[in-house]
């Protein structure tokens, strides 16, 4: 039986039904990242959408914004794209809470047209408001940084700070976030309760990927004299010797 030729009223009719198959309801999300560890300021910072992105069947929009506080020194680094996680409004809280080094969070999935359309920091302005301020402070001090080990953070730019009465612990770990074109590697040093990881149960902040390494030339310190280093200049030995790399 030789091949058949569809009529055009089959034609119509076909084409109309592939047009509503569910893959034609993909999402168009906003695509974006963020990495920017100077001049950082909430009030100032502004999230450019410039990209969007056509997403799966059944993926959402997201939005995730990391902010990272050392005494006065901050990060802010944040993903926009298609996710495959389930709903969830709009989620703000402390991942690690002052004193000392904070690491605050927003992050949601939508499924709307370019849902995942946040270009400011107010909601963690807001939860930043809301937060008792460490006005107490103890005669400890710490080598204090945010950033990149080959830019940010510098051995000429990283300073000694001191630190609240509650958290005078000096900290030190080589951080990477991951997620879509965000592949960020960045230190970060300050004063904490703790020497142990401060990002231990955050495996994923949204959809970043988060690896924290605890530096090795800090754990020494910690295991020496007791004290805490007053002089930046190990930030070398951080920068160059225990940075990882992927």
């Amino acid at each position: 039986m030789g091949p058949q030729h569809l009529r055009p009223m089959q034609l119509l009719c076909l084409l109309g039904a592939i047009s509503s198959l569910p893959w034609a309801e993909a999402l168009l999300c906003y695509e974006a990242t963020s990495s920017l560890f100077r001049a950082v300021g909430l009030h100032r910072w502004q999230w450019f959408l410039l990209r969007s992105m056509v997403c799966k069947l059944n993926e959402g929009c997201e939005e995730t914004l990391v902010f990272i506080e050392a005494g006065t020194r901050k990060g802010i680094l944040g993903f926009k794209g298609c996710s495959p996680a389930s709903s969830y409004p709009p989620q703000v809280s402390y991942l690690v809470s002052p004193p000392g080094l904070s690491i605050a969070s927003y992050s949601r999935v939508c499924r709307t047209y370019l849902c995942n359309n946040l270009t400011n920091m107010n909601a963690i302005l807001h939860l930043k408001t809301r937060t008792p301020k460490t006005l107490k402070s103890s005669s400890h001090s710490c080598p204090t940084c945010v950033g990149e080990h080959s830019k940010s953070c510098l051995p000429n730019f990283v300073s000694s700070e001191s630190c609240p009465r509650d958290a005078t612990k000096c900290y030190s770990s080589t951080v990477k976030f991951q997620a879509g074109f965000l592949n960020t590697t960045f230190l970060l040093m300050g004063c904490a309760r703790e020497h142990t990881s401060v990002l231990a149960h955050f495996h994923h902040i949204g959809s970043i990927r988060v690896t924290e390494v605890i530096n090795i030339v800090e754990k020494a310190l910690f295991t020496g004299a007791g004290t805490p280093c007053r002089s930046p200049s190990w930030g070398i030995l951080l920068g160059l010797l225990f940075a990882f790399k992927g």
